[in-house]
């Protein structure tokens, strides 16, 4: 009976995935004992460890961090720069035979993404074999079930765990430094289950330009004894969102991880954060995302339930789930794995510091006992780094080993899921295809979003010849997305219209993103698997456009599509002469739309060999057109951000910087220098976020000391985008003079988010305001947005009579006398079931074509002398008149607060302009088919005036 119960308890042991306690001494092999005593003198409280990460073994030939750094992670008041990190993970690969080490990539600033795969060597010498396993595996239209039951049975998961996504998080690397040193050279049975059953993937730090700047500005701090600067920049363009770029994929650190999750079919992903207390391990409180394979909700579940179990089991408090995260936006990095129907998921750790917090309190809300958090975290405990090493590691391990342990079970979960996404695609219950047709207006808009796709990894091919299919009709040359390939989770969670439920719990991020919707582009969805067996060639490489010039003649037209890169043709050419058509006209047996490019006398051969690189179509005649018109002169350029918050400014730059588009970058502070008039005919002020009152301020002059954000000796990391000596005080009263100085004498002030509230609160764009609605919710959603003027500038490019628009709650603007508050009650609830599509959710069609065709008048200047007209506010675009049309994708509560409220506004000031936007031209690398609303306002910046408002 004694032996029958032994044996029962590793037989549990074994379900559970952890070995029993005894076995996980480190006795047999030697151990470091000075790092041990610091692992202990360092934690500040004794319940935050386990047995797996309260010693270290020593090694003779593999240097630890102790012999390496001259501490131990999770030593107070000290952080390691990723550059130094990346020196010791090539040292432990060069002294032990359990690591390999690789680049993955460089950042916008050309320092190193790396990795260090970690596994017994016997595994590591069949690294590229196992890699052409997992791709078998993701491929069950290659793979029989039979090979795939062979691979599974031999194949190792790869667990790729990355950290140092958000600069000011900055545990997860240290965590990761001691971790890799462990699972390379302890030699317990949990440890080596791990090392013989999986391959683990390490990338410490994902925005390496961040790590760097964080660390220098701690050092800082620490060596002068004066107040730190703030982490104004983490990457080169943004710092929070860098964790929102997996549907966008603009930044160097998305896209080599995404190449990574190509190449290698990671089984897990899991990415380290710093957010609650003490570690949140993610599952997600819902809704969850509806194109996710239902086995994917179960793993988070799953692993989650044993990190919580085995840590509650070991009387760690705080590690718990559920309660936190909703599982819903497709935007994180971790969800590069999910969409690629691997595994993703993450932590969340009580921050690292890596000072040391005596009686830190929490509030009562996260101490509570509930189902999903079985021993909660203290109402008051000593905190330091060491503790977060320790719990965040200890979880991390129990994790590896639960996906060693059930080794096959991973593999086959993602087999299955593979292979149940190209099973949707045969059937006819799902969606068979997705067809986007080439002959679009913007043709180069629609290339980019085919080649992101691509980039992606989701197979697009090509029609062979004319067909239709499910009621579809195709074209030879559109392309077609097949529904029978696995990535087809990617194509229906990017392109679906999604119904965020209202009454669900407030979500974590935005609630729609449909891409074909923010790209303005057509997308057409097929039900028919017949579609499958029509004739179509699958691209092997990226969309190349075609340009040039057709026809002969001294006058070259190009009509203005909404392709972004006809804001580079302006700045690419800024000596060339340009018109902009003020109305739609005919010319050649072409029809050209209002905006669209005039350039007379061309030297053909220089415009032609821009137009070609750019892939932009242009046409040769011999006569200019007779139609209204005016030059688009290139304007001289200020961009001006805050010393506050650059977070949402970075996506206007990037925009700037893809397209070719010349700025001079400074802060808040230099405006009171005034000026501005004489260096500049266009000030771009994106959103700084915080109030109008906050913008305004700046950062606040307490203390005597300066705030410098410069490249030193000390901080070499910092400046390079902008530099200063000190940072404080912000815009001011006087600054914001100086900004209404500027726009009366001529310039053109572009502003979007609480530039427009602060403009408005501030009355400098009169005749604006802005309302804060108390029964409006909304977060990231897309909205219908109705031109209310075709004929302004900021309008050319865009047919028909309305555009989805992004919009997130603020701001609310109104044009006239500020409006009543809007009275409660009458609210818009969605239906509580995602995507079940309710009334609230409209569709979204075209309106009337573009007015006709112009007279030939050929200006519409001012005659000398005239009287000024009164200068009022111009609407653009609103929100459409009845609240029930407003929502296009995503989560709209109380919807009649948007009623015909403004989403751009022209707002003429003595000779300049002010143009405003409600909505976000540039969100994320996300919005691409809004970009011109905002180039609009570059290219025709000394011409906003013109045109045929309607009368009010």
């Amino acid at each position: 009976m004694k032996q029958l119960r032994s044996t029962a308890l590793w037989a549990i042991a074994a379900a559970l995935a952890i070995q029993p306690v005894a076995a996980q001494s480190p006795a047999a092999q030697p151990q470091d004992a000075e790092y041990g005593a610091l692992i202990a003198r360092h934690l500040q409280d004794k319940r935050i460890t386990t047995e797996l990460v309260d010693h270290m073994p020593a090694s003779d030939t593999v240097p630890s961090p102790l012999k390496f750094f001259g501490r131990i992670p999770g030593t107070p008041d000290e952080l390691t720069y990723a550059k130094d990190i990346q020196r010791y993970y090539q040292e432990l690969a060069r002294t032990s035979p359990n690591a390999r080490f690789w680049t993955i990539g460089k950042t916008e600033e050309g320092r190193d993404l790396f990795v260090i795969a970690i596994a017994d060597k016997a595994t590591l010498d069949r690294l590229e074999q196992n890699k052409a396993d997992l791709a078998a595996l993701a491929d069950p239209r290659r793979t029989s079930e039979a090979d795939a039951r062979r691979i599974i049975g031999t194949a190792k998961p790869i667990y790729w765990v990355t950290s140092g996504v958000h600069s000011p998080e900055t545990g997860g690397p240290e965590t990761l430094v001691e971790t890799a040193f462990r699972l390379a050279v302890e030699d317990t049975p949990f440890i080596r289950k791990i090392r013989e059953n999986i391959i683990t993937f390490i990338t410490p730090v994902v925005e390496v330009d961040g790590r760097e700047r964080m660390v220098d500005t701690f050092y800082y701090g620490k060596k002068t004894g004066k107040p730190k600067p703030p982490m104004m920049y983490w990457g080169k363009y943004v710092a929070h969102d860098n964790n929102r770029d997996g549907l966008g994929q603009y930044l160097k650190m998305t896209q080599h991880l995404t190449e990574g999750v190509l190449e290698w079919h990671p089984t897990v992903l899991h990415d380290l954060h710093e957010a609650q207390s003490y570690l949140y391990t993610s599952t997600g409180s819902g809704p969850y995302n509806v194109s996710l394979d239902p086995i994917q909700s179960q793993e988070w579940w799953l692993l989650a339930q044993t990190e919580v179990m085995e840590m509650t089991k070991r009387g760690v408090p705080g590690v718990w789930t559920y309660g936190f995260y909703d599982g819903w936006v497709p935007n994180y990095l971790f969800w590069i794995a999910l969409t690629h129907n691997s595994f993703g998921r993450f932590y969340e750790v009580q921050t690292y510091g890596p000072d040391i917090r005596k009686g830190l309190t929490l509030p009562a809300t996260t101490t509570s006992r509930e189902w999903y958090r079985p021993n909660p975290p203290l109402p008051k405990i000593d905190w330091g780094p060491r503790n977060h090493v320790n719990i965040s590691q200890s979880g991390l391990l129990f994790a590896l080993n639960k996906v060693a342990a059930d080794r096959e079970l991973y593999l086959e979960n993602y087999w299955l899921k593979n292979r149940r996404a190209v099973e949707a695609g045969r059937s006819g219950e799902a969606i068979n295809a997705w067809v986007i047709p080439a002959a679009q207006t913007a043709k180069l808009n629609v290339i980019d979003m085919v080649n992101t796709l691509r980039r992606q990894g989701v197979e697009i091919s090509r029609a062979d010849a004319g067909f239709s299919a499910g009621g579809v009709v195709v074209a030879a040359g559109d392309y077609v997305i097949r529904g029978d390939q696995p990535y087809r989770t990617l194509v229906d969670m990017y392109t679906s219209v999604q119904n965020y439920p209202a009454s669900n719990p407030r979500p974590y991020d935005d609630t729609g993103w449909t891409m074909q919707y923010m790209r303005n582009v057509d997308l057409k969805t097929v039900r028919d698997p017949a579609i499958l067996q029509k004739p179509m060639t699958l691209l092997t490489t990226d969309v190349a456009p075609r340009g040039g010039i057709a026809g002969s003649g001294s006058t070259i037209l190009i009509n203005h599509s909404g392709d972004n890169e006809l804001v580079s043709l302006r700045f690419r050419l800024k000596g060339v002469k340009m018109l902009a058509a003020e109305q739609p006209f005919q010319a050649g047996g072409r029809s050209y739309a209002a905006g669209s490019f005039i350039i007379p006398d061309a030297d053909r051969a220089a415009v032609e060999k821009v137009v070609t690189e750019l892939g932009i179509s242009g046409q040769a005649v011999v006569r200019a057109p007779t139609v209204k018109s005016h030059e688009l002169t290139a304007p001289r350029i200020g961009y001006l951000h805050s010393w506050l918050r650059t977070q949402d400014e970075g996506w206007w730059r990037a925009a700037l910087d893809r397209y070719g588009i010349p700025y001079d970058y400074f802060a808040d502070i230099k405006v009171r220098e005034g000026g501005l008039r004489q260096k500049y005919d266009v000030i771009i002020y994106p959103t700084v976020g915080g109030s109008a009152q906050d913008m305004v301020a700046g950062v606040p002059k307490d203390g005597a000391d300066p705030i410098p954000y410069k490249r030193t000796e000390l901080t070499p990391n910092l400046g390079g985008i902008d530099e200063a000596d000190d940072i404080r005080g912000g815009l001011g009263l006087d600054g914001l003079a100086e900004l209404k100085k500027f726009v009366e004498e001529g310039g053109t002030l572009i502003g979007d988010g609480s530039t427009v509230e602060a403009l408005a609160d501030y009355g400098v764009a009169t005749g604006v305001s802005v309302t804060r609605p108390t029964d409006l919710y909304t977060k990231g959603a897309i909205m219908r947005g109705v031109f209310a003027d075709k004929t302004s500038p900021l309008s050319y490019g865009y047919e028909g009579g309305e555009l989805p628009i992004y919009f997130s709650q603020a701001p609310v603007l109104s044009v006239g006398p500020r409006p009543a508050p809007t009275p409660p009650g009458g609210r818009q609830v969605q239906n509580i079931t995602p995507n079940a599509v309710p009334a609230e959710i409209s569709s979204w069609g075209s309106e009337p074509a573009r007015p006709k065709a112009a007279d030939g008048t050929p200006s519409t200047a001012a005659a000398p002398g005239a009287k000024p007209p009164v200068q009022k506010p111009r609407t653009i675009m609103q929100f459409p008149a009845k609240a029930e049309t407003i929502l296009l994708s995503g989560m709209l509560s109380g919807g009649e607060a948007l009623a015909n409220k403004a989403l751009i506004v022209d707002v003429p000031r003595g000779k300049g302009h002010m143009v405003l936007y409600a909505l976000r031209p540039f969100w994320r690398w996300q919005t691409q088919g809004n970009y011109f609303l905002g180039f609009n306002a570059i290219l025709n910046w000394d011409n906003l005036g013109v045109g045929d408002p309607p009368k009010p």
